[in-house]
């Protein structure tokens, strides 16, 4: 196996990538890592990790009130 097997942790809010937009980023960090680093593919992880909106703040309210918040404006 690979020495330093190169990780790499997506953090994203849950609801926002479909299925297939999590894969193009999957397959492009995988991407630059073989490319900038010549790592071997099969020895490259990367991880999406999708957070609830009310455990993703921002200007002290979480993203599910600002959204909210966006979506009550919009209208």
């Amino acid at each position: 196996m690979e020495a330093r097997l190169p990780y790499v942790k997506v953090e994203i809010a849950k609801g926002i990538a479909s299925v297939e937009q999590k894969r193009a980023v999957i397959r492009g960090m995988t991407d630059v890592l073989v490319k900038e680093l010549g790592r071997d593919p099969e020895y490259v992880f990367v991880v999406i990790d999708e957070v609830e909106t009310d455990n993703w703040g921002r200007k002290g309210e979480s993203l599910t009130e600002l959204w909210r918040q966006r979506d009550a404006n919009r209208t």
